[in-house]
C-alpha cells in the first residue's frame, strides 16, 4: 500500500479539485445566468452542461471515493484503530461528509436512470450543499495533518 500511496494522493487530489470546481463554477458563475435568458434557452444551457457533466462526474467521484478508500486504510486499520488519535477523528468526520456527498449523488443518479422526477430540494439546492461539505472536507484535510 506504501507504494502506490502517493500515487492515489494525486489522483484524488487532481479529481477532487475539478469535481469541486465544477460545483463552485455552477453554484457561483452557472447559476448568475439564470433569468438572464429565456426559459428556452435556459434549458438548453443546463441540459449542455448536465449531459457533459453525468459523463464525467460519478466515474471522477467513483475514483475520489477509492482512491480515498486506499489512502484512508493507511490511518484507519486493524493495528492503528479507528479513532484514537485526532487525525483519525477528523478522517472519520470528512469520511461521513464525503458519504453525504456520494450519497446525494447516486440518489440524483438513480432518479436519472428511473426517470422520475427530482425533489425540489436536490434540484436547487444539492450543489450548494456539496460546495459547503467539500469545503469543510478541505479544511479537515488540512487540519488532519496539523494535529
Amino acid at each position: 500500500m506504501e507504494a502506490i500511496y502517493p500515487y492515489a494522493n494525486i489522483i484524488h487530489l487532481i479529481l477532487a479539485i475539478i469535481f469541486l470546481g465544477y460545483v463552485f463554477t455552477d453554484v457561483v458563475m452557472i447559476s448568475a445566468l439564470k433569468n438572464r435568458f429565456t426559459k428556452e434557452t435556459d434549458k438548453e444551457i443546463n441540459q449542455t452542461l448536465g449531459a457533459k457533466s453525468f459523463k464525467i462526474f460519478p466515474i471522477s467521484l467513483l475514483v475520489i471515493v477509492l482512491t480515498g478508500g486506499m489512502m484512508m486504510s493507511k490511518y484507519i486499520n486493524s493495528n492503528a484503530g479507528c479513532c484514537e488519535t485526532t487525525l483519525q477523528k477528523l478522517l472519520v468526520i470528512k469520511i461521513v461528509l464525503a458519504l453525504i456527498i456520494a450519497s446525494g449523488v447516486l440518489f440524483n443518479l438513480f432518479i436519472k436512470f428511473t426517470g422520475r422526477k427530482k425533489p425540489l430540494f436536490m434540484q436547487e439546492h444539492f450543489h450548494k450543499v456539496v460546495l459547503v461539505l467539500g469545503f469543510f472536507i478541505v479544511v479537515l484535510a488540512k487540519m488532519m495533518f496539523n494535529a
